[in-house]
Order: structure tokens, then sequence, then C-alpha cells
């Protein structure tokens, strides 16, 4: 397969999954859009080191959390406004999957990730272990706060209805 197929074949398969982890990191559409450019760049740069499908998807997720923090601590940051900070009214969800990302949109950062990792990308305990380069321990401590600070957030929601 040539270079031009593999990465055409890459963004078609795992462009999503990435918008979803950077969007998750960076809580701004414009910049999950800018990591996943940048994601696809680094991977032109470095198709040579990918050994296969399984090491391109750990090496696609790695690439796409470590670019999205990058996003998050780089300068013109200081000048946006946290999503916390914008009222709900401009927000327009359309169904419960919508209303449930902007629950874990709320959450602090590093339960962000394994949640959007393990829910949504499906991916294991041993998998998001490896990938963040935590102890699995780590990644069911966080996957247990993660969805105790949900819990708490769902509560509140319904004490104000």
């Amino acid at each position: 397969m040539n270079n031009e197929d593999f990465i055409t074949e890459a963004v078609n398969t795992y462009s999503d999954m990435i918008y979803n982890i950077a969007l998750h990191i960076t809580c701004n559409s414009e910049d999950a859009f800018d990591v996943c450019q940048d994601v696809f760049l680094r991977l032109h740069k470095n198709k040579s080191k990918i050994k296969d499908n399984e090491h391109l998807k750990a090496w696609l997720l790695r690439t796409a959390i470590n670019c999205a923090r990058s996003y998050c601590t780089q300068g013109y940051r200081k000048n946006t406004v946290p999503i916390d900070d914008v009222p709900e009214t401009e927000f327009a969800f359309t169904n419960k999957f919508d209303e449930t990302i902007n629950l874990v949109m709320r959450l602090p950062e590093k339960y962000r990730v394994v949640i959007n990792l393990f829910y949504y990308q499906e991916l294991s305990v041993e998998e998001i272990a490896e990938i963040l380069n935590i102890k699995k321990s780590n990644v069911k401590t966080r996957l247990s706060r993660g969805r105790k600070f949900l819990e708490k957030i769902i509560r509140e929601e319904e004490s104000y209805e």
C-alpha cells in the first residue's frame, strides 16, 4: 500500500475517534479539528514507525492525547472561555447521546479521557493503561471516580429541574 492510500485509510477509519478524544480534552471543536490535522500530519511523517494496525490505533490515540494536551497549554488558550463558563443555552443538543457528551465534558480531563476511551472507543483497561502510560489500577480508579463525578453532576442537574 502506498503512502497516500495508507494515510487516506487511516483518516477514514480513525478521524472520528481522534476528533472525539481531542474534543474531550480541548473542549473546543475548532481545536479538536486542528488536533486531528496535526495528528495525521505527524502520521504522514512517521509512517515508517507503524508496525501494524493495532500499533497504528494505539499510536494515533497516544498522539491525539499528546497533541490535544499541547493545544490546551498554548498561549492563545488564555483568550478562550472554559466550557463551564458557556451558558447551556448555547448548546443545542438534539438527542440523549449529545446530552451525555455534555455531562462528560464537565469532568476533569483525566476522567474525561479514560471515560471516552473506555465507553466511546470501547478500549479495555489494559489498552487504556498502555496508551496513557499509567498502571491498570490507575485506569480503574479514574473510571470509578469519573463515574462518581458524573453521578454527582446528574443529580445536580435533576435537582435544578
